[in-house]
């Protein structure tokens, strides 16, 4: 792929309608939003969906204070990076 298809490519995902979208003020960067003490929903490929309270990450992966639905502590939980799909902050 050449550098001329990229930029078309990329300009495309940066529109919706015919407004371009840039980065929202005021969002975060991995080490804020997954700092110690974040509260974080994580989805894990093995069909799991945890909430909790971000203990520590490092390059293996991310250690929560696992919390029930009602908010009450579960335990914790480390989730190698690669059992992962999606974190929400």
């Amino acid at each position: 792929m050449d550098e001329g298809s990229f930029g078309r490519r990329s300009g495309r995902s940066e529109r919706f309608g015919e407004q371009s979208q840039g980065l929202r003020e005021g969002s975060p960067e991995i080490p804020e939003a997954l700092g110690r003490g974040k509260f974080v929903s994580v989805s894990a490929r093995v069909g799991n969906d945890l909430s909790g309270y971000v203990c520590d990450r490092d390059g293996t992966g991310l250690l929560l204070d696992v919390r029930d639905p009602s908010g009450d502590p579960g335990g914790y939980e480390f989730l190698p990076w690669s059992s992962i799909e999606r974190v929400r902050i």
